[in-house]
């Protein structure tokens, strides 16, 4: 959602993006061709395909960060990519993170 959100702020003037929204906004998902949503509000709910943007941050392995915090991201994470009953589309940023939180749970 991010990045749509970055290539509409970066053609379209203000008034414009909200009217845009507005006229495409369903009163049912089930009127719905794309349902944008948290990875919060998604838990228990499926599509057959779910595309995670860019919202993960990029410090998740930063030494600094607590270990509650890296534990709520990844749970997230798990949350986001479970939501898809066919199709998971992730980023590059998605597939390091992935990547990395195997090589941390080797060494745990």
């Amino acid at each position: 959602m991010l990045q749509s959100i970055k290539i509409i702020e970066k053609f379209t003037p203000l008034p414009k993006k909200v009217d845009i929204l507005r006229k495409r906004t369903v009163d049912s998902e089930d009127e719905a061709t794309v349902t944008v949503t948290a990875a919060h509000r998604a838990k228990g709910l499926e599509w057959d395909i779910v595309e995670i943007n860019h919202d993960f941050p990029n410090n998740l392995f930063d030494p600094e960060m607590n270990k509650a915090a890296f534990k709520d991201e990844v749970n997230l994470l798990y949350v986001s990519a479970t939501r898809a009953k066919k199709t998971l589309i992730i980023n590059k940023l998605l597939v390091n993170i992935l990547a990395k939180v195997v090589e941390h749970e080797k060494t745990a």
